[in-house]
């Protein structure tokens, strides 16, 4: 049994699959993932399991070099726009209309997050350097 780090035996494997420049999405409840795309469900009830603690266990474990958030997030959502930011300050912006057509998606992880725009794509890194 794991000591610490990614419970999900689903989630683990996906996130330890990854390589460079994979990209993978972290969603709210709502985000409609495209067909075909993987999703891992972590839904128990709206707002559990939450985006914010998900993404934080998810780039505990992964390299990211990447990440790319719908331009409304900041204006309606400041809450999870100030974890993003602080987690990814790079991340670039994409109308959410334009984050739903994003293709070349290897999966999907569903939070039950019930608040607008909570969505990152992200795209693995490497850990070492290159």
């Amino acid at each position: 049994m794991k000591r610490r780090g990614i419970l999900n035996a689903d989630l683990a494997g996906r996130l330890a699959a990854l390589g460079h420049t994979d990209r993978f999405l972290v969603t709210d409840s709502g985000f409609p993932v495209p067909a075909g795309v993987p999703v891992v469900d972590l839904r128990v009830v709206y707002g559990l399991p939450g985006f914010a603690p998900v993404l934080d266990a998810i780039l505990a474990e992964v390299v990211v070099e990447a990440a790319v958030v719908a331009e409304e997030l900041a204006a309606a959502n400041p809450g999870i726009a100030g974890e993003v930011e602080r987690h990814l300050p790079d991340a670039t912006t994409l109308s959410h209309a334009d984050l739903k057509r994003e293709g070349d998606i290897r999966f999907a992880v569903r939070t039950a997050e019930d608040t607008p725009y909570a969505n990152v794509l992200l795209t693995a890194g490497v850990g070492f350097p290159v």
